[in-house]
């Protein structure tokens, strides 16, 4: 991807977003986004982890342990 497909497809997204950004943000955003893009592809590349729910959950009938003497 070249720097000018980069930065229109950084400034599409934060225009979804609806976030106002400068030039000199978008050209900073551009720089770092092929790292991130990356590193998010790379998250989804596990085939083990495909299905696996990454969220913690709150369990109410956890039991409260005493730490504190």
């Amino acid at each position: 991807m070249s720097e000018v497909d980069t930065v229109d497809v950084v400034r599409r997204m934060l225009d979804a977003a609806s976030l106002p950004a400068s030039e000199a943000e978008l050209a900073r955003y551009a720089a770092a986004y092929p790292a991130q893009r990356s590193g998010l592809d790379a998250l989804y590349a596990v085939p083990a982890a495909r299905y696996v729910d990454p969220a913690l959950r709150f369990r109410a009938e956890a039991a409260v342990e005493e730490w504190a003497s």
